[in-house]
């Protein structure tokens, strides 16, 4: 946390949840050869090399150490949550903060498909939906590579159909209504 990762960025590490039991077997193991190690150290006869900790000093730090692993480890069940629900509600969380932010559709809006020319390869749906989405006006697009046609919703009185064909003409990719409603 102190070097700056968190918030945001941490919450969308949800792809490793699958393997969240073999950092946590990881984590326990680390601990568990510390504390051997430690174990050991404390059953050979005392000696009179100069150590920077004393035996009950890494004793301490071992224990200091252990219980930040400890509750993370155990946090999703001492908050109630399951790791596999919880991993549900971030992706969740993470698909709906994915929508460009579209505020809520008005009653009077007006849903169109736009059949759009030059799209040659996957990527040109998400170039037409990004130019489209600027459009104010504009609530939602989603746009297609098969068939070739976006489907936006928009505020008629805001923005009109030639301004939508405008903007994906100007990026070179010509369009025309295909149906409305």
């Amino acid at each position: 946390m102190s070097l700056g990762i968190g918030g945001a960025w941490i919450g969308s590490l949800t792809a490793l949840a699958p393997s969240r039991w073999i950092f946590v077997g990881l984590a326990i193991a680390a601990l568990a050869y510390a504390g051997y190690n430690e174990w050991r150290l404390s059953q050979r006869p005392g000696c009179d090399c100069q150590t920077i900790f004393s035996s009950r000093a890494r004793c301490s730090l071992l224990g200091v150490g252990a219980l930040p692993v400890v509750v993370l480890v155990a946090s999703p069940w001492l908050l109630g949550v399951s790791p596999s629900s919880a991993t549900q509600q971030a992706q969740a969380a993470a698909a709906g903060s994915g929508q460009g932010g579209a505020s809520a559709t008005p009653t009077s809006f007006r849903q169109i498909v736009l059949e759009v020319e030059g799209m040659t390869c996957a990527a040109c749906p998400k170039t037409v939906k990004t130019v489209l989405e600027d459009v104010d006006g504009v609530y939602s697009v989603e746009a297609t590579y098969k068939p070739p046609e976006a489907v936006v919703r928009f505020d008629p009185t805001a923005v009109s159909v030639e301004d939508l064909t405008k903007a994906t003409a100007d990026t070179g990719f010509p369009s025309s209504p295909k149906s409305s409603s």
